[in-house]
């Protein structure tokens, strides 16, 4: 499953001094990835695309904080949108993609 989420893992742990500093630091991104993606689908409901870019720029800070290379290119190509058609259909496949990864960060956290 992680080679379909393009998530670097190995990188996150060369750059943590400890598991425990790893697993701290995903239950951080997991909290503002969903705090980022709610922020987002709002806006694309209310038709602000610039908000979206702007949450988008967040998000995808956070995912390259932890080597999340696919999601941090969709939410690049979300903030650099044209229109809010095309960043609607982002946003899906970047939620599920957000989805996969923290169902299979919580089994590896939680174990």
């Amino acid at each position: 499953m992680t080679s379909t989420l393009d998530w670097q893992k190995e990188a996150l742990l060369q750059e943590m001094e400890s598991l425990e500093e790893v697993r701290e630091l995903l239950e951080v991104f997991l909290r503002s990835a969903e705090d980022l993606s709610t922020e987002i689908k709002r806006a694309l409901e209310e038709g602000d695309l610039s908000k979206a870019r702007e949450k988008a720029h967040a998000l995808k800070g956070a995912c390259a904080t932890i080597f999340f290379e696919r999601a941090r290119v969709l939410a690049y190509d979300l903030e650099k949108a044209p229109d809010l058609e095309c960043a609607r259909s982002l946003f899906d496949t970047l939620e599920n993609l957000l989805q996969s990864f923290k169902e299979e960060v919580k089994l590896q956290i939680s174990g």
